[in-house]
């Protein structure tokens, strides 16, 4: 029968941490956060209480800082300064007694600080109560004319049409931007001297204030202050005084790269002030909100006039990234992307933009739960989806408070043509002045200089000037930046490149120091190919497209641009959430990096994201009080749908979320579904994160108020909660387009009489005919007075079902029940790993500090894993639940060396689980941390692998056949086991869902069953 024994998986539901194979990085729990490794080093500690931002007074004696709506945060109020005290206070009281000491506090985005802390100190905070998650600060790098194709000029366009004109488009809106700086001497960016204030202040215009700095009176009306930071050491030349009417406050967070990146590893270029080097901030900021009308003039070419998206709003530049002679650091540090926001949101900026990656799993990073806050201060934030595309599951930023941005591409006549001497002509991106005419071509490969062995990507150093002197050399993308290539030919003696998409992904027209045309996949390919198999061919390289071949259909989502599903949340969040234009967009950009040019060709979705900063600014300008939830609905639903390559639209969410942003329309999207911080806080609460506000109560993630829905695991039938606020009075009805589901909403119509009226509606969804543990994607729409549409994505699975079963039986042979829930009407196979006997050791120790050898607080003990294992689970197994044992598994680094993996939750049991672990010697070691009384505790150190079905365990039935949404079960059989611990693990369907199976034979009190990983104790870890 079944019974509750203290075995090896009955903890699963503990969420253990899941390790790649030992050798490669491996992930460690910390309390209330995702996986991450406690290593020496420097860390961001969040507190639980509340930041400034979002406090709403729970504590005696502080009032409430949390800005009313429409409004921004005042650091300026006693109650601000007292609860700032009160926070800082706290804060070096948990750092004190692990003795650290706070490097830098945050109040304002964050209740957090930086420090260095050893990796014991960082697993003490973590276990803090008053701790919410303790992160490596870790380093982010940046993600890599439009406003007529987003119809923003012109006499019918949004600018004159919905803005007020192109002099008060985004007026009395700040644009921050966090990024890599900016130039001060870019057209985008110029601006007039700011004078003092004389008479009332004026909605959009800047003023000096008495000591110096630059203020403004906002739409919203609340005042903007900001501060041109004087540099210094390299920086020392920006002296404080370059900000203008446009820039109206500079600043730069340098602490992180000062002190991670050594002097001689600097990039020599690279300026300690806002002064922007690698031109990704001037890009990115002249996108959102540059001048209006600047002639844009590259290598002597005009491209025309063009504007940011948000030409009348300000800009206020947040500096984190930095530029060094290694890949490897520098970068933009989480930390300082924490003190930007802090920052910002004391400024008082509307927006912000954000083009820098981020993680694909999780909500709750720090720099996540920053912009929490600065949502929660009423900052729209705009961040980029990221550029790992077209591969699945790659989304960054799954925050659902953010709004995610995928890169599209737009209309462009950037063309060059590959002519072949065959007949044969492919057309590409180019920008080339010159031509090329009938000259000898050679694939790079075949051009590689003396032992290299990936010339294809054309490096520095990689050709062979005797093999390419006089030729067009083919060049394959990736690796190497694509200018450095054509470079790399030139120095060489080439006289033009073919750039190659092996895959599907933008075409850059790139200003190359030669006559270079880009092909696309699969065009690319095939003239790579066609080229590398008959020498005896010669190119052409001219300018515009001569294939008369029909232009590709626009908008389509960019190749690179990461998709969804997103993996945090188990898929019940949509991401991304809208699509801007992110190919070949031309702005501003630095001349110290650029050999003095002051515009240039970007892509990416860092390109994209600023595009919805310039409009959440356009926005706002005209609707001050909107909050952030409500300008991202009117964009999400009001957006068009993006095209596939054959002209047809593309519906897929996973691509560039809603669609592509509408100008004409987002300003008068009729409904809107809006949330705020009680709607967050009770959407991590539903995470299992301890927020400290039980009072927000809990909100599935399918719940939380958004203009999408998405639902990850359907099993029967499912409710989906949403409430709709009216702009635009009358009645609406909605329309479901979702193929093989039935989705019934309640009520069939939502009746406004007046614009400010909330109405909740349910969703019902069923699966009919959909294909199960596949993603089907569709829409809700509401047509009345206005059309107002949400994405949908919903993937059913074969079953719901129990963490982990545990049995027992007296002899080797028994049975006990699996009960589950059937998530489809077809047969749902069972595959079975195991039974595999489990090894286990006892232990007692009392609580201490943690040392890799036996002592009285610490337990070591060898595993051996065998070759063949496609799983192991290595844990410590408390004996009670009120202890806390902590977790470090030493394993084959694949070069004779050992890796370690710390896992140190607030749970009483660790464990530790490997896919497709390495063979060999696992050093396991428990650290008793606490028990209630501080004396002695029992534990058992266990580990089991697997290497397919052992045979002894049988499903019945199996396949299991129940109807969708029924509760059944099923009957599990084992046979011939000795006495000892078993575990098994169970995949349904063809899903991955898994549960597993513990029995018990016997006693308990015999060693471990034949076969069973070999255990020993061992007094240290060797070499260490």
């Amino acid at each position: 029968m079944a019974v509750g024994l203290p075995l090896l998986l009955t903890s699963l539901a503990m969420s253990p941490a899941t390790a790649a194979p030992a050798g490669q990085d491996t992930a460690i729990t910390a309390k209330n956060t995702a996986a991450s490794e406690f290593k020496d080093g420097r860390y961001i500690v969040v507190l639980a209480a509340k930041a400034a931002a979002a406090y709403e007074g729970e504590t005696p004696g502080l009032g409430a800082t949390k800005p009313q709506n429409g409004r921004k945060l005042d650091a300026g109020s006693p109650s601000y300064q007292a609860y700032d005290a009160h926070l800082r206070k706290v804060q070096r009281e948990v750092a004190a007694e692990q003795g650290v000491t706070p490097a830098k506090q945050f109040t304002a985005a964050l209740n957090g600080f930086t420090a260095e802390l050893s990796a014991a100190q960082a697993a003490e905070l973590s276990k803090d109560t008053r701790v919410l998650t303790v992160s490596p600060d870790v380093e982010n790098a940046p993600d890599y004319t439009t406003t007529d194709f987003l119809k923003l000029t012109g006499a019918e366009g949004a600018w004159a049409t919905k803005f007020g004109g192109e002099a008060n488009a985004g007026k009395g809106v700040v644009v921050g931007v966090i990024d890599s700086g900016y130039a001060p001497d870019n057209p985008f960016l110029q601006g007039e001297p700011v004078q003092p204030l004389s008479g009332k202040a004026q909605v959009g215009v800047p003023y000096r204030t008495g000591d110096g700095k630059i203020a403004m009176l906002k739409a919203d009306g609340t005042t903007f202050v900001g501060e041109c930071e004087k540099g210094e050491g390299t920086g020392a030349a920006f002296d404080g005084t370059l900000c203008n009417s446009k820039v109206i406050s500079a600043r730069y967070f340098a602490d992180a790269f000062l002190q991670f990146v050594p002097a001689a590893n600097r990039a020599p270029e690279e300026l300690i002030s806002p002064v922007d080097v690698g031109s990704h901030g001037t890009h990115t900021a002249t996108t959102a909100a540059g001048n209006a009308n600047i002639e844009q003039v590259l290598d002597g070419v005009s491209f025309g006039k063009s504007s940011g998206v948000a030409p009348a709003a300000k800009v206020s530049v947040y500096k984190i990234c930095w530029e060094d002679t290694d890949p490897a650091t520098g970068g933009c540090y989480s930390s300082a992307s924490i003190d930007a926001i802090d920052t910002a949101i004391k400024d008082g900026v509307d927006v912000l933009n954000y083009s820098i990656s981020g993680n694909t799993d999780s909500t709750t990073d720090p720099v996540a739960l920053a912009f929490l806050n600065a949502a929660a201060a009423g900052v729209f934030v705009a961040a980029s989806a990221g550029n790992s595309g077209p591969a699945e599951s790659t989304v960054n930023h799954a925050s659902p408070w953010l709004t995610t941005v995928a890169a599209s591409t737009f209309p462009s006549d950037l063309q060059g043509t590959v002519k072949v001497s065959d007949g044969t002509l492919y057309r590409g991106a180019s920008i080339m002045k010159s031509e090329v005419t009938d000259k000898p071509v050679v694939v790079a490969a075949a051009a590689a200089a003396a032992g290299v062995t990936n010339a294809n990507l054309c490096g520095p150093g990689t050709l062979d000037p005797a093999k390419v002197a006089g030729k067009v050399v083919v060049c394959d993308r990736g690796v190497v930046d694509r200018t450095a290539k054509s470079l790399e030919v030139q120095n060489k003696g080439g006289v033009g490149m073919i750039l190659v998409n092996l895959a599907n992904s933008s075409e850059d027209a790139d200003n190359h120091v030669l006559p270079t045309v880009h092909v696309n996949a699969p065009k690319g390919p095939e003239l790579k190919a066609k080229l590398a198999a008959n020498t005896a061919l010669t190119v052409s390289l001219v300018k515009g497209d001569l294939t008369g071949d029909p232009q590709a259909p626009a908008p389509q989502v960019a190749g690179f641009s990461s998709r969804g599903p997103s993996l945090a949340s188990g898929g019940d969040l949509l991401k991304p959430d809208i699509s801007a234009p992110g190919v070949n967009v031309l702005a501003g950009v630095s001349t110290i990096g650029n050999a003095g040019e002051q515009f240039g060709f970007m892509s990416g979705t860092s390109m994209a994201a600023p595009h919805i900063a310039g409009f959440g600014a356009l926005v706002l300008g005209k609707q001050p009080q909107w909050s952030p939830a409500m300008v991202k609905s009117a964009m999400m639903t009001t957006a068009y749908p993006l095209l596939n390559a054959d002209g047809t639209p593309n519906t897929n969410p996973f691509d560039g979320g809603a669609g592509h942003i509408d100008s004409l329309r987002v300003l008068d999207p009729g409904l809107v579904y809006n949330s705020g911080i009680k709607d967050w806080l009770g959407f991590l609460n539903g995470q299992g994160v301890d927020t400290g506000a039980p009072q927000a109560g809990t909100v599935a993630a399918k719940d939380l108020n958004l203009p999408s829905i998405a639902l990850g695991s359907l099993v029967g039938e499912v409710q989906v909660k949403r409430q709709l606020t009216a702009l635009v009075p009358g009645m609406y009805r909605p329309e479901v387009t979702m193929p093989g589901f039935n989705v019934q909403v309640e009520p069939q119509s939502l009746n406004f009489s007046k614009a400010g009226q909330t109405r909740e509606v349910t969703l019902t969804i069923r699966n009919v005919s959909a294909p199960v543990g596949e993603f089907t994607t569709g829409s809700l729409t509401w047509k009345g007075p206005r059309t107002v549409t949400s994405p949908i994505a919903i993937r059913p699975v074969d079953a719901q079902i129990a963490p982990s079963f545990s049995f027992s039986s007296v002899t080797g042979t028994g049975t006990g029940t699996m009960d589950l829930v059937s998530g489809s009407d077809k047969p749902i196979g069972v595959a079975v790993e195991g039974l595999a006997p489990v090894s286990q050791t006892g232990i007692n120790k009392v609580p201490g500090a943690y040392a890799a050898k036996n002592d009285a607080h610490n337990a070591v003990v060898a595993v051996k894993i065998p070759e063949g294992a496609t799983f192991a689970r290595l844990g410590v197994q408390a004996e009670t639940n009120d202890v806390d044992w902590d977790l470090v598994v030493y394993g084959p680094n694949g070069t004779g060396g050992l890796v370690a993996t710390q896992v140190a939750t607030a749970a009483a049991s660790e464990f530790l689980d490997l896919e497709a672990p390495k063979a060999g010697t696992y050093y396991i070691v428990a650290n008793l941390y606490s028990t209630p009384s501080g004396g002695a505790a029992n534990a058992a150190i266990q580990a089991v692998s697997f290497s397919g079905d052992a045979g002894n365990l049988t499903v019945n039935p199996n396949p299991i056949v129940a109807p969708n949404g029924t509760a059944t079960g099923a009957t599990l059989n084992w046979t011939g086991l000795s006495e000892g611990s078993y575990a098994s693990r169970l995949s349904l369907g063809e899903n991955g869902i898994r549960t597993w199976v513990n029995v018990q034979v016997g006693a308990g009190t015999a060693p471990a069953p034949a076969g069973s990983p070999a255990m020993a104790t061992v007094e240290g870890i060797p070499g260490v």
